[in-house]
């Protein structure tokens, strides 16, 4: 249904990010539960086309950077690639940096550091 819904919901229509992430929740879901790496990999895909749709540096990429960051640590601890070990942190710094001190989610940000 999720991958029905991100065709309908091309890039440029209002509901393209969305469609996105939830298509790259339920491949990270499936992930977890079967272990196949192909589905975080294109769960992967899917956070980074997200990020690449909204403003850059902007508020509303930090839900992105956290879930793309999630998706590289959750890749590295199964596969050990250092690149997305490293890839995880800065996505998780470029989060933290827009989570200043006294924002309700930073902690959120710093744990995950």
């Amino acid at each position: 249904i999720s991958r029905a819904a991100l065709k309908l919901c091309p890039t440029g229509h209002p509901a393209h990010v969305m469609s996105l992430t939830t298509l790259a929740a339920f491949l990270r879901r499936r992930f977890q539960q079967q272990g196949v790496v192909a589905d975080l990999d294109e769960a992967i895909t899917l956070c980074q086309e997200a990020l690449e749709v909204c403003p850059s540096g902007g508020v509303a990429s930090v839900p992105h950077l956290h879930k793309l960051a999630w998706c590289l640590s959750e890749r590295f601890t199964k596969l050990v690639m250092l690149t997305d070990v490293d890839d995880a942190i800065k996505y998780e710094q470029a989060a933290l940096v827009l989570r200043p001190l006294g924002h309700p989610d930073r902690p959120e940000s710093l744990s995950s550091l």
